[in-house]
């Protein structure tokens, strides 16, 4: 696999610098973005830029006593948060989300490698810090809930740019199986959370996405049968033009692999799931505990998905090792969406 080294997301010329990058870019700007077949149509690059470029961060952590997620979106002419907190013992699911219109309270700056990105409405705040070696999460929501988390980061990190349609582009940046620790407070209920029995998930998003959007997506990490430290970055339905986000780590080393099937019940979907990729390289069964849903249509919007979380059972190989999973904990995702 043959990686680019850039440091810029977009090309003098105006157009995204398709591959899979060493690094993630250091310059996100999109100043210089010029929409496909256009020359210099001010009208086209500011509609573009404010309603249809989107851009996320989402952390997740899981661990033997409890998953969580979080993430900060813009869609442009809004933002949203939204956090989720799973007790594994208790069975007991809690959600917080809350929406900001025209984006306000939101801020993305810098990248997936240097930056913070910020929001902030009424009682919820949220900061993620994001450096070369590590990035911190601190979280607030009133009384009910209380975040601060700390991910170490891997030297190789999945960063693709890919081709959307004829004119969309989408670049990300997924790493998985991270070590974390740090407390998650939910409703005066602490959980201590230690690098040496939990994972994080970091995807760091940004692009002009079609106006129908699917995908499913598949995340998580824990270790192997031997100790070794697994994460894994699987997904079907975009980011397959050209280049695919299809990957998984192994004590920080990352393998890729080719296209993922997921296999699944569309009538009962926390029932178990199939994941296996066209190379022979991920084979894993996929048994949910719960799910976190949405079920949003607003005509011009629509937000349709279930995210179930769970164990995963299996193996990966790189076609000489092959390693079996252990205690590995994640999620799946099936999204549609109109925006």
């Amino acid at each position: 696999m043959k990686l680019r080294e850039e440091t810029s997301l977009i090309s003098p010329q105006g157009r995204p610098l398709f591959g899979i990058y060493k690094k993630p870019p250091a310059d996100l700007s999109l100043d210089a973005f010029r929409p496909y077949g256009s020359s210099g149509c001010r009208v086209c690059e500011g509609f573009i830029k404010s309603c249809r470029i989107k851009r996320w961060q989402y952390l997740g952590a899981c661990s033997d006593e409890v998953v969580f997620g979080l993430a900060i979106v813009s869609l442009g002419y809004l933002s949203n948060m939204f956090a989720y907190v799973y007790d594994r013992s208790r069975r007991s699911f809690s959600e917080w989300n809350v929406i900001h219109p025209l984006g306000m309270g939101t801020f993305f700056e810098g990248s997936s490698m240097k930056g913070q990105v910020r929001f902030a409405k009424g009682n919820s705040s949220v900061v993620m810090r994001n450096e070369t070696d590590s990035m911190a999460l601190s979280a607030s929501w009133g009384k009910e809930l209380s975040a601060e988390l700390h991910f170490g980061r891997y030297r190789e990190s999945l960063n693709s740019v890919t081709r959307v349609g004829l004119s969309g582009f989408n670049y990300t940046t997924k790493e998985a199986g991270l070590p974390v620790e740090g407390t998650i407070t939910v409703k005066g209920r602490t959980f201590t959370i230690k690098k040496e029995n939990a994972s994080g998930v970091l995807d760091y998003t940004l692009g002009h996405l079609a106006r129908h959007t699917f995908w499913n997506w598949a995340s998580g990490g824990g270790f192997d049968t031997s100790g070794k430290r697994l994460g894994f970055n699987l997904v079907q339905g975009v980011n397959e033009t050209g280049y695919t986000e299809n990957v998984f780590w192994v004590d920080g080393r990352m393998i890729k692999t080719d296209t993922i099937d997921f296999s699944y019940d569309d009538l009962n979907i926390l029932s178990q799931w199939q994941l296996t990729s066209s190379d022979g390289k991920v084979n894993l069964v996929f048994y949910p505990e719960g799910e976190r849903k949405m079920d949003l249509n607003l005509g011009v919007i629509l937000s349709k998905f279930h995210q179930p979380f769970g164990r995963f059972e299996g193996h990966f190989s790189d076609g000489t090792t092959t390693w079996q999973v252990g205690k590995v904990f994640g999620f799946t995702e099936e999204h549609a969406s109109k925006w």
